[in-house]
């Protein structure tokens, strides 16, 4: 048994730590210096690449296609920014809930506790594994696809083009950056791999950070799940009745309070979360519509990818607050279906404190006051439409 939790733990925990460790946001972990170093070089990463592309945007304001690519990198760079230094700040709450998904895990006393675990873990894999797999898959398209673009250009213009007429085609755009720097043409492999590595940097303190919410957020769930079972047994036990019946009060109170801590930690970052979606929306459909009008099928393929894999982080935001939601709500549907009409009174008031703590849902919110469920994300989306056809009517008058 002891062997089969270590392997459950391994299982929820392992996809976790690789994405987190190495941008030092990995709750688990050692905060000392070694930890500290991987945060500051992450973020000099992502503060070089919001130089380079600020830059870029300012020395050639005449390419609104490339000033549009370099938008949405800006935002998402930002957006990858705020998660690893918010992450990092504000971790009590992330490193109290990974405190207490292992101590679950070495607590687990019954197949079917560990099966309900093992399906949430599992969850999360596919959860995780959907929204970062896909990022970078739009990151190495993003990156490859240039290069094709620059042979076409070459063609095109043939053997008598001109340098300026054949600038190099990078993963993030810097051309005149480079430049300014008298950065020779050689060196073109060396630069294209690090800007590489910068756009993974960009995947990894983004949706990495994200997957770590989701994983975490996925075993609250699996131990309300928990809660909602035991609260079925609890009247058959009339031996310890009423001592287990305040276990689980006292329990319920402690998963409220690990869910308030995580929403807390994930409000601020929500907000720009979801601003940057409705821009990113508007903007990518709106370079789509551009590069469909002039039959630019890099640009569509370029903008499909980006569209989908912002889609995907929305609505695995969504769902993951609407799972939650629910799961919190039928702990107290749990706690009604019981025979608590068997119990004393003084046993059954502790029912009529959980159905009353039920009351108020857990929801995922944004600064405290925007919902994210799967009602809010349909409503971005028929936001970010509206906006679109207004854009789309704008280009064909």
């Amino acid at each position: 048994m002891e062997t089969s939790l270590k392997k459950d733990l391994a299982f929820a925990m392992t996809p976790l730590k690789i994405l987190s460790w190495p941008v030092g946001t990995w709750p688990l972990q050692k905060y000392n210096v070694a930890s500290a170093l991987r945060t500051g070089f992450s973020v000099f990463v992502l503060l070089l690449t919001l130089t380079i592309l600020n830059t870029e945007t300012y020395l050639d304001g005449t390419d609104a296609e490339k000033n549009l690519d370099c938008v949405v990198l800006v935002f998402c760079t930002m957006l990858a920014t705020w998660k690893v230094t918010q992450f990092r700040i504000r971790r009590d709450g992330l490193v109290s809930n990974f405190q207490s998904a292992v101590k679950d895990y070495n607590e687990l006393d019954s197949p079917e506790k560990r099966a309900i675990m093992r399906r949430h873990a599992y969850m999360s894999r596919v959860t995780g594994a959907t929204v970062f797999l896909s990022a970078y898959f739009a990151a190495t398209i993003m990156a490859i696809v240039p290069m094709f673009a620059q042979d076409d250009e070459k063609t095109t213009l043939g053997a008598n083009a001109t340098k300026e007429n054949t600038n190099m085609n990078y993963p993030v755009p810097s051309e005149y950056t480079l430049q300014v720097l008298h950065v020779p043409d050689k060196l073109f492999l060396l630069i294209f791999l690090l800007e590489y590595l910068m756009m993974l940097v960009i995947c990894t303190g983004n949706l990495g950070s994200d997957t770590v919410f989701f994983g975490i957020t996925f075993h609250l769930c699996g131990q309300a799940e928990i809660l909602k079972l035991e609260f079925a047994k609890v009247v058959n036990d009339n031996k310890n009745v009423e001592w287990r019946l305040n276990a689980l009060t006292a329990r319920h109170l402690h998963l409220l309070k690990l869910s308030k801590q995580l929403i807390d930690t994930i409000s601020s970052i929500l907000i720009l979360q979801l601003m940057c979606s409705c821009f990113f929306i508007c903007t990518t459909g709106f370079q789509l519509i551009l590069a469909l009008n002039s039959n630019n099928f890099v640009m569509v393929l370029k903008t499909i990818l980006v569209v989908s894999t912002l889609l995907t982080q929305l609505f695995a935001y969504s769902y993951v607050g609407n799972y939650l939601k629910n799961q919190m709500e039928g702990i107290g549907y749990s706690a009604y279906c019981c025979r608590w009409y068997d119990l004393p009174e003084h046993l059954s008031k502790n029912v009529t404190f959980i159905l009353m703590r039920s009351q108020d849902p857990v929801h995922l919110k944004a600064g405290d006051f925007f919902v994210v469920n799967l009602e809010s994300y349909m409503s971005i989306l028929k936001t970010s439409m509206s906006y679109l056809s207004v854009m789309r009517v704008m280009i064909t008058t």
